[in-house]
């Protein structure tokens, strides 16, 4: 098991919490809007390939959520701060939901020092003929119905099962809310803080990785995203059987073996 390692950021403003393991190239992995409970399996394997480094955002573990206000910009150039301190220079960027959006901010602020760019189901665009769902209005049920192609499996029992000790259980809900209170800063009431206008930036080699059902962010917005992308040498859409919006944890080999093909290509 992997333990959390610390890095005081900015003279302790910002305490970091972060993840690293493997070796090879490096690949900084940014969660979404759900945190990131551990090293979970698709690092791990990709763990295989990579040196993986996955920074818990500031709200889900890491401290300084206030310092970023309700600021992407803030919260971009802390997070390339976080890699210029760990001394990641040009890494390949991984990022999931909130973490796509962030990931594609990071590779528009910064074009020259992105490997390849990984975006898996990123928010961050609004089509008016196709709606993301507001995941923050939604009760715990309703969210894994919606996140999961199959709210019965193993991975959405494995998201619903709290620990049977009930402050342990209360931990786990705390973390929750404040993880949600956090993304909701960048992405309520509507996810698109403009980045559709910056995307034109990013030269990076661009995958699109989506489940085929994904509900929460449908994979129409791939398109979008690959339209706006328009400075990219290339972009690849590849979208995932039985998967819903949680595609890494659903289908993990499918999904790192798509990361790591495009990667290493």
């Amino acid at each position: 098991m992997h333990e959390l390692k610390t890095l005081n950021l900015r003279r302790g403003l910002f305490e970091v919490k972060y993840y690293q393991h493997g070796k090879g190239t490096p690949l900084v992995y940014l969660h979404g809007a759900g945190g990131l409970p551990g090293f979970t399996p698709d690092l791990e394997l990709l763990s295989s390939h990579f040196t993986v480094t996955a920074p818990l955002h500031p709200g889900f573990g890491s401290s300084g959520i206030d310092e970023l206000h309700e600021d992407v910009l803030k919260f971009t150039l802390y997070t390339w701060d976080v890699l210029d301190a760990l001394g990641i220079e040009r890494p390949i960027l991984v990022g999931h939901s909130l973490g796509g959006m962030l990931a594609a901010e990071m590779a528009a602020l910064e074009p020259t020092r992105v490997r390849k760019l990984v975006l898996v189901a990123p928010a961050g665009l609004w089509l008016d003929e196709c709606p993301t769902l507001d995941f923050f209005a939604m009760k715990p049920e309703e969210l894994i119905a919606a996140a999961f192609y199959d709210p019965d499996s193993a991975a959405a029992r494995a998201f619903a099962t709290l620990p049977t000790d009930p402050s342990a259980a209360a931990e786990v809900m705390v973390q929750r809310m404040r993880g949600l209170a956090a993304a909701a800063r960048f992405l309520w009431p509507l996810g698109d803080r403009g980045l559709g206008e910056r995307l034109y930036r990013v030269k990076a080699p661009t995958l699109l990785l989506w489940g085929e059902a994904d509900k929460l962010i449908p994979p129409r917005y791939a398109e979008a995203f690959k339209r706006l992308l328009e400075g990219s040498p290339e972009v690849k859409i590849e979208k995932i059987a039985r998967a819903g919006h949680v595609v890494l944890a659903e289908q993990t080999q499918a999904a790192v073996d798509a990361i790591v093909s495009f990667t290493r290509a």
